[in-house]
């Protein structure tokens, strides 16, 4: 994996957002309250996420980049998090291994999640083509354990609907 990180990092690096967006990703395969999301044509197991308007001041690609560089090493929330790869000077695109849902259904899901994850939407966890369940989604979680336990669990009461 990591060969294929600088990679990906060499790809997009020192490329503006427009230009990675018209020139390297796929058309949108999602979008959320603030980002939209594209996968990269070359590599197809990584989504670029572009944040759509900087002005509201909500910086989910930073955020959900803090959160995992902040939790990388913590192998309890780590293994429930899809990697982030990189992300710009301005935070308004971020890389991140991507989640997939086909085939799944709800019963698919795990019943209990760590307690750090807030937002329990389907589509904001899914399986890495490696088959890993993470989520994909973490710009808003608890960001400090001890507020939640070392390693507590939470019973998972999923919302939402698989379908895009």
């Amino acid at each position: 994996m990591q060969k294929i990180d600088d990679q990906i990092v060499k790809l997009i690096e020192g490329r503006s957002a427009n230009y990675i967006l018209k020139h390297l990703c796929t058309d949108i395969i999602g979008s959320g309250m603030y980002r939209d999301v594209y996968a990269l044509k070359k590599f197809p197991d990584y989504v670029v996420k572009i944040e759509r308007d900087m002005t509201q001041a909500m910086f989910a690609n930073a955020t959900e980049w803090r959160n995992y560089i902040n939790n990388r090493y913590w192998g309890f929330v780590n293994d429930w998090m899809a990697p982030c790869i990189s992300i710009n000077h301005t935070g308004s695109l971020m890389v991140q291994r991507r989640v997939y849902w086909e085939g799944r259904r709800r019963k698919d899901y795990p019943k209990y999640v760590p307690a750090v994850f807030t937002d329990l939407k389907l589509r904001n966890f899914g399986w890495t083509s490696d088959d890993q369940f993470v989520c994909c989604d973490y710009s808003y979680m608890v960001v400090f354990p001890v507020a939640v336990g070392k390693k507590k669990m939470r019973y998972a009461k999923w919302w939402g609907t698989l379908r895009a």
